[in-house]
């Protein structure tokens, strides 16, 4: 019931803030409908009918604005007319009854159009309410003798009764406005905090966890230079054609399958993905994360490499890939305000981007400084040197596999039989 009457004037357009406000006027209004409708009856059953009129005026008032924002979704009239009934009728009922003492201070349940006016009336000034509440119970008290003279007679027992029906009334209703309020708004704070999470995420999963961090904390810009780098270039052979011939749906399901197995194996290895550009996909070792693993930079080129061959797209089985890898200095920052993205510049990453443009077909190629570090861990055969286009003559490796020694197993045995075979500088 609680709910039903909770949920009254919510419409699919709302957020969680103005559902909250609407949930808090109607639980609040029908609440006082349900504490001043007795008084009225019994203001009628003792012979006071213009005391009586105030609240049944109330009642039907908000029963009314009840069906219409029930009909409308649209509750600007229902919050304008509680907040001017709750501020206007306790007064007059007040007058009605003789001041403060024959009244029981029911001018008290004027209070609750302050409440309102924080929790549910959308008052841009609720200041502003509260004075006009407080000059009302101000300009009553000089006019207490008068008012009292010419009051109808009640028993001194009924109006110590209904003092203390009064205050109770009155904190109940300010009670349960604020709990509604306080549960509402407790439910819209999770909400953004599960929200919040969400997109804490989601930018997680574009940036590196430090340089997100620096962004939710309000750095602007970002630019970050890094002395030593290791970046790594990998394109699909053939994409091109590979595109041509398939449906949008199938290129893309396909696509991501095959990046998704990437994006894994570069967490395991401690890699970061910088970015993908349709086929093309860039990874770093080292910069926010600390110095350059080389080696595992490698092991992920072996590793795409191994994935790519039992992959299919379209249809067509065995992907094979070009891989470049260099290692130097970088500069590393965010571009946009909107749509984040983090990437990295450099004569290094355009070296890499060339290792892999001039390789063969599934072949990962690398510079000598590359080749240098890693040394005997893995297994690299000399291609001499390339003529590279904007960089000119360089000399490069292929990298085949990891190294090989007695006893142990190839961590990545099917690139065992990739191109050439002698060992690489040591």
């Amino acid at each position: 019931m609680v709910t039903s009457v909770a949920s009254l004037g919510h419409s699919a357009d709302d957020g969680d803030g103005r559902r909250m406000e609407k949930s808090v006027l109607t639980l609040t209004a029908m609440f006082t409908v349900l504490v001043v409708s007795p008084w009225a009856a019994f203001y009628y059953a003792i012979g006071l009918p213009v005391p009586a009129a105030m609240p049944t005026l109330y009642v039907v008032l908000t029963l009314a604005g009840l069906a219409h924002l029930r009909r409308t979704r649209d509750d600007r009239w229902f919050r304008r007319s509680q907040l001017a009934m709750f501020l206007v009728l306790p007064p007059l009922v007040h007058v009605a009854l003789g001041g403060f003492a024959r009244s029981s201070a029911v001018v008290m349940f004027a209070s609750v159009a302050v409440v309102g006016a924080l929790s549910f009336t959308r008052v841009r000034r609720p200041g502003i309410v509260f004075a006009a509440f407080a000059g009302i119970v101000v300009v009553l008290v000089p006019f207490e003798g008068v008012l009292r003279e010419g009051a109808p007679p009640l028993d001194d027992r009924v109006v110590t009764v209904f003092f203390a029906i009064n205050i109770v009334s009155v904190a109940t209703i300010m009670f349960l406005a604020m709990r509604s309020y306080v549960r509402s708004r407790d439910r819209l704070a999770a909400a953004l905090a599960d929200e919040r999470d969400r997109s804490d995420r989601i930018l997680r999963n574009v940036l590196p966890d430090r340089i997100a961090d620096r962004l939710v904390s309000g750095e602007r810009p970002i630019a970050d230079r890094y002395e030593s780098v290791g970046v790594l270039v990998a394109d699909i052979v053939d994409f091109t054609s590979l595109s041509d011939s398939l449906s949008a749906d199938d290129l893309v399901h396909d696509l991501n399958d095959l990046l998704r197995e990437f994006d894994a194996l570069a967490a395991r290895l401690g890699v970061t993905k910088v970015k993908t550009i349709g086929d093309a996909y860039l990874a770093i070792s080292g910069g926010p994360d600390g110095g350059p693993d080389l080696a595992a930079l490698a092991d992920l080129a072996l590793g795409m490499r191994s994935i790519a061959a039992g992959r299919a797209i379209g249809g067509r089985r065995g992907i094979r890939l070009r891989i470049g890898l260099d290692t130097g200095p970088v500069v590393a920052g965010v571009i946009g305000d909107s749509r984040f993205l983090w990437d990295v510049y450099g004569a290094t990453v355009n070296s890499a981007s060339r290792m892999q443009t001039t390789a063969p077909p599934d072949v990962i190629q690398v510079t000598d400084r590359i080749a240098d570090a890693l040394g005997a861990r893995h297994r690299l055969t000399e291609r001499g040197t390339v003529d590279v286009k904007g960089i000119g003559p360089v000399h490069t490796w292929f990298l085949e596999g990891a190294a090989m020694t007695p006893g142990t197993v190839s961590a990545h045995p099917a690139d065992d039989d990739g191109p050439g075979g002698s060992p690489g500088p040591s």
